[in-house]
């Protein structure tokens, strides 16, 4: 796993600049795809700047948007170039989107090695809540095969569909259309005559789960943590104090 490199003066000043570059195009993509190191050490800058500018946009929001652009101060973490497209951004669609959050507002998906030479680690560094959210998307197609193939959502992919769509607006719709569209798009389902036309497809939708104990919920899907024959801890007695003679 990468660490987090502390770097030398002569390096700091490039390394805050890479941190703001990051931010900012963060905002403007809502996601981008760099090394899982780079991704990591501006993750806790862009939700440091969030949650102070939201902060403070809440404080104001009565105000109109020039004016709220000039004193919200956190805004000036941003580069010049890019204070005015990005901050107008933060102060309009961001504050409307995450007006029940204070942090959480970033999310780091890891990504296999990048090809080349140098195989190096990369991830993906999103917003959440967003239209592009990877995880969105990829727990939507969970879904949808599971429906194909006739299956309950088993523990973990129902505690994921939960938190996916808790604080989104319109969540359950929203997540509702996206399983129905990986349906078309990644198992050739056709909803007029409400069958899978591909042959291959349906071919690996018959590859069920092995373990039907979790599929139904009855087991967890992770491995137990307890591998050692652990004795359990035994009650607590109740002790009687006495009573202290200074309170006679």
């Amino acid at each position: 796993m990468p660490a987090l490199k502390k770097f030398d003066a002569n390096v700091t000043r490039h390394v805050k600049s890479m941190n703001k570059n990051l931010c900012a195009n963060l905002i403007r993509h809502e996601y981008i795809v760099t090394g899982r190191t780079k991704a990591k050490r501006a993750q806790a800058k862009i939700e440091a700047f969030l949650g102070k500018a939201l902060h403070e946009n809440r404080q104001i929001q009565d105000q109109p948007l020039e004016y709220r652009f000039q004193n919200v101060r956190a805004l000036n973490y941003l580069q010049p170039p890019d204070k005015k497209e990005v901050g107008s951004k933060v102060l309009e669609e961001l504050s409307k989107r995450y007006t029940n959050r204070t942090h959480g507002f970033t999310r780091v998906t890891k990504l296999e090695p990048r090809l080349g030479e140098d195989k190096a680690p990369m991830a993906i560094l999103e917003l959440v809540d967003s239209d592009f959210e990877i995880k969105f998307w990829y727990i939507a197609k969970t879904v949808a095969r599971l429906e194909l193939q006739g299956l309950p959502l088993d523990p973990l992919t129902q505690h994921n569909v939960e938190k996916l769509t808790k604080l989104r607006k319109d969540g359950e719709e929203r997540f509702r259309n996206a399983v129905e569209e990986c349906k078309v798009e990644f198992f050739k389902y056709d909803p007029e005559e409400g069958r899978v036309t591909s042959p291959e497809v349906e071919t690996n939708l018959r590859n069920k789960p092995v373990d039907s104990e979790v599929q139904a919920g009855v087991k967890a899907p992770w491995a137990s943590k307890s591998r050692l024959n652990t004795k359990p801890r035994p009650e607590k007695k109740t002790v009687e104090l006495p009573k202290s003679p200074f309170l006679a």
